[in-house]
């Protein structure tokens, strides 16, 4: 079958699964062709990842073909991870309430385009067990009476979960500290952390299920406005890092107040 004007799939290995990968719009018209494609593909792919990151348009029937194709998953005892499409997709999907039927794996969004930050605080932390909590304090110090208190203890949980993960799943033979950057915009807070490491591909991360416990990640992409991962790149210290965003209200300054940008960087890798 040929591949529609608006819509092409594309199949190939990698790693140990097989990626089905949508282009385009995902309409009544492409259904049957992506069904077919998983048939394909199904026999000789116990780990099947179905990306959708550039899909530009999906409606019911094709999220219908998407459910259908997860329930022929289950009932063959293969690993299923699903991509989600551009944010602006995934919202609409989301607001619908089309996307409560389907697992869609991490996203990754794009960030909204940079602006001048207020202000910046960049630490080197021990990787160790207090490095999480050296962290939280920093978050606590941000901005301080300009960010709501809800939004600070997102902050502060969100900021707390990726600093554990990178010190209790180090990578073999990663040694040194463990890098903080905590970036506050005038309308979000952007939070990085870096090691040496050559990190992990997003789509390569086994799905879990969200009511198991100990899964820092997925606290991160159900709370966070945006996440992701990246490798080097020039604001990055190290190999591999990973990042979240969360979208603020501030809270207005005193009046004729004006914020002055601040950057400090701070050494805490003793001990």
């Amino acid at each position: 079958m040929g591949a529609l004007p608006n819509f092409r799939i594309t199949t190939f290995q990698a790693g140990s699964g097989t990626t089905i990968k949508l282009v385009g719009e995902l309409d009544n018209a492409a259904c049957a062709e992506l069904l077919a494609r998983f048939e394909q593909v199904a026999p000789n792919a116990p780990e099947l990842v179905l990306d959708l990151s550039e899909v530009s348009f999906i409606d019911s029937a094709g999220m219908r073909a998407i459910i259908a194709i997860e329930h022929r998953v289950a009932e063959r005892s293969m690993s299923l991870t699903i991509s989600p499409p551009a944010a602006a997709v995934t919202e609409l999907l989301q607001v619908t309430g089309i996307a409560d039927h389907v697992a869609l794996s991490p996203r990754v969004d794009e960030a909204p385009p940079r602006s001048p930050f207020i202000e910046r605080i960049e630490l080197d932390l021990p990787r160790n067990p207090s490095a999480p909590g050296l962290a939280r304090a920093e978050v606590r110090a941000v901005l301080p009476g300009r960010i709501s208190a809800s939004d600070r203890a997102t902050l502060t949980l969100l900021t707390s979960e990726i600093v554990t993960n990178a010190v209790i799943h180090p990578e073999p033979g990663v040694e040194g500290s463990v890098g903080l950057r905590i970036t506050a915009y005038p309308d979000r807070v952007r939070v990085e952390v870096d090691d040496d490491g050559s990190g992990f591909e997003l789509q390569d991360l086994p799905p879990r299920p969200r009511e198991a416990g100990g899964h820092g990640l997925i606290v991160v992409d159900g709370v966070s406005s945006r996440w992701g991962t990246s490798h080097g790149g020039e604001d990055q210290r190290a190999g591999f890092s990973v990042w979240f965003e969360l979208d603020l209200d501030y809270a207005p300054e005193a009046e004729g107040e004006v914020a002055e940008p601040t950057d400090r960087s701070v050494a805490r890798a003793e001990g």
